[in-house]
């Protein structure tokens, strides 16, 4: 309607000349406080909850962390620190005693997949296996220490963790949903996620420029660029952007809004309120609509090209962070042709509109072309400034001009609106009378809302962190439903323990790096996997932690592991998103899944292009998230494809030859020993040294191959192995 009154978009009206200036604004101004119908600004119904908040207070996640004494042990010289001594309390308590702790290769293999998801060098098995083999008091806890901290500091940490961020935040390069278009910009949240976990940003911060970092102060372009960015949190979410309802889009994109920051940093399913009061929390349906005035009143910039998505938006300018990543200038020439494709497109589309106004008919088909053509030459000259150098952009949020009045729907329906809902938080994790904003609040209210969900004094914000960071390193979390705190979620297996880790690292200026030093240094954590007979009787799901738990490694860290056994890992970050090739628009019409999905490289996984509904084949069979919603834990299946796939991909069987490659440099008595460093981190048993050698033996026998294609098999039956993919 706007674009129509002001003569920008495809249809004028009125026809015959324009409304005046003071009508168009006023028209303006209705818009942006929402288009509210003057028909139902008065006799609404007054939508009530039955729900006790006051009492729903009790719940134990909506009590705060307390500061909880370690407690007393009766085996006082296991426990290495305080966090040691609530898990023992639990053994000895039901009877169970932990195992014997890992050996020094399993848990350097171990340490080095958990912190930075590669394996080590044969070399680096050898040296921190000598350093850290202890004596009959355990291991070298002094040698252990510099070898966390060592990971720690490097690159490959960020790209580990961030990782695991990357699946709460659920990223990904496309809107998914129905007409699932590509992101060409989003990627810079995921490098920001990454160097944000190799800087060892406090969490705190880390929340507050997701949630509303265009709003923080800042001390020059770059850093706003930078919280702009963080900001893509809110923007790379699903996204129906076919939906011809822009109303109906905007509620949508506020509900996943609402459901992933809930979610993310607070373990809580309040998106459930959005059509009734929530079933199993102490949630109205009232405080659902108080964040959606939250979002509501925030533009959320995520790009893609008008005639290939009706909801498109634009992206924010963030030039000022530096050039674009391998996009060179344009030369004079070049630009004024691209200036020329655009005039000519617009003209096109122009001389179509003509004809349709004079009664003539035009093929829908070629009218949706021809400005498809005019909106792709429109988007191709904004990307670079008149002089030919390119623009930088970012998906991110900025405030509207106003915060829209925001009413309850009844059902969650938006043609049946209840009661004004004034702006607010979740009031079971409020102070009570604390949970709205003061009504004269300027802008959105995401500041006020990061810094709540920031807050010490919020109940559940660093359980949860803490809970996922312990997923993290042990594969279960202390709270096994990591994304839901709520009463349909499970209770947690030490919750002493958990408040005490929390209160712990809140102290510790929410710094992840300090926690995950804390966790790697308890003797829980340095535990082997050996089964006790005995203590599975008592406890077969290992809940209270009496041995480490083995488990699948996830997809990217199977892919990483196998380029670099074979020696092809580029450790270094590509330049950008590799989905820049494929163009912009929709996935199946503009952009073709093949291309997508031939798009191959020896860079770390996480840097592969994440396409809704087209993921690399490997990350797709392995579990990987397709970033539908916050992804806080990953599935691990077992199925044929997955064997299928490592006997008989092409991808694989590269590596193995790459492998098999560099063994053949060594001498032959090496080779097999080699082979077992590289892919799993230990020499051979004596037995399975023979095997190996008998099974190359055989094929030589049966097909006469050379040595170079025996080793060849031999290194892919290998990395075909479980104890490939799984960390002990």
């Amino acid at each position: 309607l706007y674009q129509s009154i002001t003569y920008e978009g495809d249809y004028q009206m009125p026809p015959k000349g324009k409304l005046p200036e003071g009508a168009v604004a006023d028209i303006r101004r209705w818009i942006e406080i929402g288009a509210p119908d003057p028909r139902v600004t008065e006799n609404v119904p007054d939508v009530k909850t039955e729900i006790d908040v006051a009492a729903g207070r009790n719940f134990w996640a909506y009590q705060p962390p307390e500061h909880v004494s370690p407690p007393v042990v009766t085996n006082d010289s296991w426990p290495r620190n305080d966090l040691d001594r609530f898990v023992l309390e639990k053994l000895e308590s039901t009877g169970l005693k932990p195992v014997a702790d890992a050996d020094a290769g399993v848990l350097v293999r171990r340490l080095f997949f958990v912190l930075t998801g590669l394996p080590p060098t044969p070399a680096a098995i050898e040296h921190w296996s000598a350093e850290i083999e202890g004596d009959s008091t355990g291991l070298n806890q002094a040698a252990i220490e510099k070898l966390v901290d060592a990971l720690l500091g490097t690159k490959y940490f960020g790209e580990r963790w961030g990782r695991h961020w990357l699946d709460v935040a659920r990223f990904a390069e496309s809107t998914g949903g129905d007409s699932n278009n590509v992101h060409q910009h989003a990627w810079r949240y995921r490098d920001y996620v990454i160097d944000s976990f190799n800087n060892d940003k406090a969490f705190d911060r880390f929340i507050m420029e997701q949630v509303a970092g265009d709003l923080l102060p800042i001390g020059s372009d770059a850093e706003w660029a930078e919280n702009i960015i963080a900001t893509g949190f809110l923007a790379v979410g699903q996204k129906l952007v076919g939906e011809d309802d822009a109303q109906k889009f905007y509620a949508d994109l506020v509900d996943e809004q609402i459901d992933a920051t809930t979610r993310a940093f607070l373990a809580t399913t309040v998106a459930c309120a959005r059509c009734h009061d929530h079933k199993a929390d102490p949630i109205p349906q009232s405080d659902y609509y108080a964040l959606a005035g939250i979002f509501r009143a925030t533009e959320t910039h995520y790009g893609l090209i008008k005639a290939q998505a009706r909801q498109a938006t634009t992206l924010i300018d963030v030039t000022g962070l530096g050039p674009e990543p391998g996009i060179p200038a344009l030369t004079t020439d070049e630009y004024t042709e691209l200036v020329k494709a655009r005039d000519d497109a617009r003209q096109t589309v122009d001389d179509a509109m003509r004809k349709i106004r004079s009664g003539e008919n035009v093929f829908r088909g070629t009218l949706r072309r021809i400005r498809s053509d005019r909106d792709e030459t429109e988007a191709a000259l904004q990307a670079y400034d008149s002089r030919g150098n390119p623009r930088v952009f970012a998906m991110g949020t900025q405030d509207r001009d106003f915060p829209l009045p925001t009413r309850l729907l009844l059902r969650g329906e938006i043609d049946k609106p209840a009661q004004l809902v004034p702006r607010g938080f979740v009031q079971v994790l409020s102070r009570p009378g604390r949970h709205t904003l003061p009504p004269r609040t300027n802008g959105s209210g995401r500041l006020e809302l990061a810094e709540w969900i920031a807050s010490e004094q919020n109940p559940l914000t660093a359980r949860v962190i803490v809970n996922r960071v312990w997923y993290w390193m042990f594969g279960q979390g202390l709270v096994r439903t990591a994304d839901d705190f709520g009463a349909a979620g499970e209770t947690p297996s030490h919750p002493e323990l958990l408040d005490h880790l929390a209160a712990t690292f809140m102290e510790n200026g929410w710094s992840i790096k300090s926690l995950i030093r804390e966790i790697a240094m308890s003797r829980s954590c340095q535990l082997s996997s050996d089964f006790d007979a005995a203590n599975f009787e008592i406890d077969p799901d290992n809940r209270l932690l009496w041995r480490m738990h083995k488990r699948r490694l996830e997809g990217e860290s199977i892919r990483d592991a196998m380029l670099f056994a074979a020696g092809n890992l580029n450790p270094e970050r590509p330049l950008g998103t590799y989905l820049r090739s494929v163009g912009e628009g929709t996935v199946g019409q503009n952009v073709f899944e093949p291309v997508i999905r031939a798009i191959e490289s020896n860079r770390r996984s996480v840097y592969l292009p994440r396409v809704r509904s087209v993921m690399p084949e490997m990350l797709e069979l392995f579990d990987a998230p397709d970033a539908g919603s916050v992804s806080g834990t990953r599935e691990s299946t077992s199925s044929p494809l997955q064997a299928l796939y490592m006997l008989n991909n092409e991808f694989v069987s590269n590596q193995a030859e790459s492998l098999a490659d560099r063994l053949l440099n060594q001498p032959a008595s090496q080779r097999v020993d080699s082979a077992y460093l590289l892919l799993l981190g230990r020499r051979p048993t004596l037995a399975e040294r023979e095997y190996a050698l008998a099974f190359m033996d055989s094929l030589e026998d049966a097909s006469g191959l050379d040595k170079r294609d025996k080793l060849l098999a031999y290194c892919q039956v290998l990395m075909c192995t479980t104890e490939f993919s799984q960390i002990d």
